[in-house]
């Protein structure tokens, strides 16, 4: 049963008291996995609350940081810092240390709890002073009080930091002590008190802190509830959670789970796979490239089968798809077709999603980034509702969803309950809602261009409505390329069929005031490696058949592509993409200033030859 709160900070205990010993989280434990009820959690999350609260001063409403990835830890000390009405500041962990001491004097940060030696590492440079987009920052600068570590091994002793461990037993011993205070600031919390900043990937300049109360939140949990994204069908496997928690999408999981009383099954990306086929799930949240590597390595098992075995999976597929426009419109599917779709599924379907993990799995979401219509059609001939969303960090994530039983590929869904979209003249989509922000904290002039005269949220996303009210995504208004005949490209639909061949990680299409498009390809080492070895060629990105693999891959995009669209000519970045290598945020965008400048040479050549790559 779904709660009755006003704000986060009532979340977790509100749960524990109604359902106390049923289950929270699913997590690892050595080769097996446990399940912590829901009062464990709280009562934890008690002990590390009294103990932030009696490490430093902090007034109500201060601002703790949280800098790690996604685990048991620190999904606790977020329910603790929230329930005693902190600000919580959500850091990824492959930020480097001026990105993150960035996030400490832009929001205030007091206290951070940090996973490892790594992290404290980052923050203990940053302290000392840090130079972020040509802007010195000082010692004094920085507000930062105290240290917590998650897991302090390797590392010494000081007088700056201390464990988890040691500040959850201090909370122990002082928690009785504090326990008046502790519940006096979860009820001071007010439905439109910020809850907690999530910042917005930079790729020009510095990320935007946006606003997040906790009735932008709890609108949220309760919109996916009323459109039956999240429900109790999914209560027996749970909420897959391995996306980072410093991404709205992954917060929305969070909160969402305690609001429904359904558990949190804890995952990380490179255990996702074997994570998933042990607890399967009933809900699994994904990025689009999860699905595409999935359909990949499952179309590169079929390839290395035998004819017969080859012939049967293509049957079972092509059947799947016939149900399609049935299960998309909530319909029975025709006599004959059902029993076809029955035996198809018993000897196949059936199996492979056994295999994934996912055969009790209600609901699979995809967000965060466009997802193919191929793919999307591939997953509901198995037997899945992969359902495709839509929505930014400013709307606590959502705008729009499919649901089961409607649904259109090709399209993010209608509105979501509680949110109004409409159409700007100059084709952007334009939100309102009790789940979208107030704003940018200390930015002032961004959080103006970010709402119209009316007060419609900005999206910066170019679509369109259908009769059905489903909306779809033609591309981002800013990135729109205009060339030199003045034709408009939308490089992001073109650079998601580019990527769809598996050995390609990312593409980034160029184009704008040229009279031509070309495109860079990052090719991705792991499916290079799988891919050279079904082969029987070196794993190198420059081999012959590799780089016709690829040209006849983007000559098959060209062929649906209007003639101003097509891609020329290509060239191949010389490694992946990474956060590490300046070329993608955070979140994991590519950054798309950086590449076309740090490639300048490699692009004017595609633009200065008349050949094609060889």
């Amino acid at each position: 049963m779904s709660l009755n709160v006003k704000t986060l900070a009532e979340l977790l205990h509100a749960r524990a008291e109604q359902s106390p010993n049923e289950p929270a989280l699913r997590v690892k434990e050595g080769s097996g996995w446990v399940d912590r009820s829901w009062k464990q959690v709280a009562e934890r999350a008690d002990r590390i609350a009294a103990g932030i609260l009696s490490a430093v001063d902090l007034a109500d409403n201060d601002v703790i940081g949280l800098l790690g990835q996604t685990s048991e830890d620190w999904l606790t000390c977020d329910f603790a810092g929230l329930s005693v009405g902190l600000q919580t500041v959500p850091i990824y962990a492959s930020l480097h240390s001026e990105e993150v001491g960035y996030a400490h004097t832009d929001t205030k940060i007091k206290l951070v709890i940090v996973d490892d030696r790594e992290q404290l590492a980052k923050v203990r440079a940053m302290r000392d002073g840090f130079t972020f987009f040509n802007k010195e920052y000082t010692a004094d600068d920085v507000p930062l009080k105290h240290i917590v570590v998650i897991d302090p091994a390797g590392i010494e002793p000081a007088d700056d930091w201390e464990s988890l461990a040691d500040l959850e037993e201090r909370g122990a011993a002082e928690l009785e002590e504090l326990r008046a205070d502790m519940l006096r600031r979860r009820k001071a919390a007010t439905p439109h008190q910020t809850a907690t900043y999530t910042y917005t990937s930079g790729t020009t300049g510095p990320p935007k802190a946006v606003i997040q109360t906790h009735d932008n939140h709890l609108s949220m949990a309760r919109s996916v509830d009323a459109a039956d994204v999240m429900s109790d069908k999914m209560k027996e496997g749970g909420l897959f959670l391995f996306l980072p928690l410093a991404h709205s999408f992954g917060r929305l999981i969070q909160f969402a789970a305690p609001y429904k009383g359904i558990p949190l099954v804890i995952s990380g990306i490179p255990t996702l796979a074997d994570d998933a086929r042990a607890t399967r799930p009933g809900f699994f949240p994904a990025a689009p490239r999860v699905y595409e590597k999935m359909k990949s390595k499952i179309e590169g098992a079929v390839a290395g089968a035998p004819p017969t075995k080859k012939a049967l999976f293509g049957w079972a597929i092509g059947t799947g798809k016939a149900t399609i426009p049935y299960r998309c419109t909530g319909r029975p599917l025709p006599f004959f077709l059902s029993m076809t779709y029955g035996l198809a599924d018993k000897l196949v379907l059936s199996k492979l999603r056994a295999r994934l993990g996912l055969d009790r799995a209600a609901v699979l979401l995809s967000g965060s980034a466009p997802l193919d219509s191929e793919v999307h059609s591939f997953f509901l001939a198995c037997g899945l509702d992969l359902l495709e969303a839509y929505g930014l960090t400013e709307t606590c994530p959502g705008l729009t969803a499919n649901r089961p039983g409607k649904l259109k590929v090709g399209t993010v869904g209608p509105p979501l309950p509680g949110v109004e979209i409409k159409i700007a003249s100059d084709g952007e989509i334009l939100a309102k809602g009790p789940n979208i922000t107030q704003g940018y904290l200390n930015r002032p002039d961004a959080t103006g261009d970010a709402f119209d005269a009316e007060g419609w949220f900005c999206t910066g996303d170019l679509g369109a409505i259908d009769d059905d009210g489903f909306v779809r995504i033609t591309g981002r208004k800013k990135e729109l390329i205009k060339t030199s005949g003045g034709k408009y490209v939308a490089p992001a639909k073109i650079e998601g069929q580019i990527k769809l061949l598996p050995i390609i990680q990312e593409a980034v299409v160029i184009g704008d005031r040229r009279n031509y498009c070309v495109a860079l390809i990052a090719v991705d080492p792991e499916e290079l490696e799988e891919w050279a070895k079904q082969i029987g060629i070196p794993p190198d990105q420059d081999h012959e058949r590799v780089r016709e693999a690829i040209d006849a891959h983007v000559a098959k995009v060209n062929e649906g592509l209007a003639s101003f669209e097509d891609i020329k000519y290509w060239r191949l970045l010389p490694g992946p993409m990474t956060v590490d290598n300046g070329l993608l945020t955070a979140s994991l965008k590519v950054k798309r200033n950086v590449v076309e400048e740090r490639f300048a040479e490699l692009i004017e050549s595609m633009y200065a030859s008349a050949k094609k790559p060889a």
